[in-house]
Order: C-alpha cells, then sequence, then structure tokens
C-alpha cells in the first residue's frame, strides 16, 4: 500500500514537471516566433518603401503644367542624393519654365522662370504649335509610345528640331541598356530606335 502511494506521488510530480516543461516551451516557441514576426514585418515594410513606384513622364507632365500651363519641350528624371525628381521644361511665349516634380509622390518641388529672347524655339510654343503638317502631340504622348515599343523606364524626352523635321527624342533604360527612340512630334509614329549598352567598348 506504501509503494502505491509512493509511485503515484512520484507519477503526479513527472505530470506535473512535464506539464510546466512543456507551458515553458511554448512561451519560448511564442516568443521566437513573435520575433520572427516582428523582423518579417520590418522586412516588408523596408521592402515596401524601396519599391515605390513612380509616376511616369505622363503624370510629371500633368503636374507641372498645372503649375505652370504652356508647351512642354523636355522632361528628365533626375536621380539626386537630395532625392529624385522630373525636370520638366515648359515653353510659354518667350518664357522658359523649369518645373521639378517629386518622382513618387508629384510634389511640385519648385518653379523658375527665366525670359527667353531666342526666336529659335518660338514654334515650340503653345501658340505655335500648329503647322501645315498637324498639331504637336505631348511630349507625355510622345513618352507613351515610345514606351510601348520599347520596355523600360522613360528617363528623358525632348522636342527637338532637325533638317526641317520635328520629332521628340525619348530615352528609356533598362537595367544596362539605353535605346533612345525618335518619335513623330505630329503623328507618334516610331522612326528610329538607338540601342546603346553599358557593356560597349565605346
Amino acid at each position: 500500500m506504501m509503494k502505491m502511494k509512493l509511485w503515484s506521488t512520484v507519477t503526479a510530480a513527472a505530470v506535473l514537471l512535464g506539464g510546466a516543461y512543456g507551458i515553458s516551451g511554448v512561451q519560448n516557441a511564442d516568443a521566437a516566433g513573435g520575433a520572427g514576426a516582428g523582423t518579417g514585418s520590418a522586412a516588408s515594410t523596408a521592402s515596401t518603401s524601396q519599391g515605390k513606384t513612380l509616376i511616369g513622364a505622363g503624370k510629371a507632365e500633368a503636374y507641372a503644367l498645372k503649375a505652370a500651363p504652356g508647351r512642354v519641350v523636355s522632361i528628365d528624371l533626375e536621380k539626386k542624393l537630395s532625392g529624385t525628381y522630373y525636370e520638366v521644361e515648359i515653353r510659354s511665349g518667350n518664357k522658359e519654365i523649369d518645373v521639378r516634380v517629386e518622382a513618387y509622390s508629384g510634389k511640385i518641388l519648385s518653379v523658375r522662370k527665366e525670359t527667353d529672347d531666342d526666336d529659335d524655339d518660338d514654334h515650340y510654343s503653345s501658340s505655335t504649335a500648329a503647322s501645315q503638317n498637324g498639331t504637336l502631340i505631348s511630349a507625355a504622348k510622345a513618352a507613351e509610345a515610345a514606351a510601348a515599343s520599347v520596355k523600360g523606364t522613360v528617363t528623358e524626352v525632348d522636342l527637338d528640331r532637325d533638317d526641317g523635321s520635328v520629332i521628340y527624342e525619348v530615352k528609356i533604360r533598362n537595367g544596362k541598356v539605353s535605346t533612345e527612340v525618335g518619335v513623330d512630334a505630329y503623328t507618334a509614329k516610331i522612326l528610329y530606335t538607338d540601342v546603346d549598352s553599358d557593356d560597349d567598348d565605346d
């Protein structure tokens, strides 16, 4: 009888100890899991912040024109230590206006106006955009046409007149490959593509 009581006491102690150990193990596992979840959440947040999406040349043009109406003649994507922004050049009469648009939010960072007495660029202004060839398309439309033919990020759009022809020169970046696409400024037709790789010896 004494042996039976003693054995029952030992068994009960073992169960209690085992239960305590089991609870401790679950608590430690939860703590570890919580720490892991916290790390994963932090990593996810960092990934999200680093994966912000550029607003694109089209929206950059739209935001810039709200700040300064006119004819957009160039859009450049600039990446500086201070931040990433679109430099949008607008012509309005004899005024040259540079608008900086934050590349992720569309916020207007600055507007700078200068008077340009050079008549060579008068044909770019909104008042003289129409000619016998038709009406100039927007820089955003040219960027859209170029992006539809070449994969990558539009980093530069420039309205240029060469030998009587008016074209948009659109530069698109895809990794180490930079492609210049010539877009007819009246029809949006792709005129040429010129591919340049950073790996080229030239």
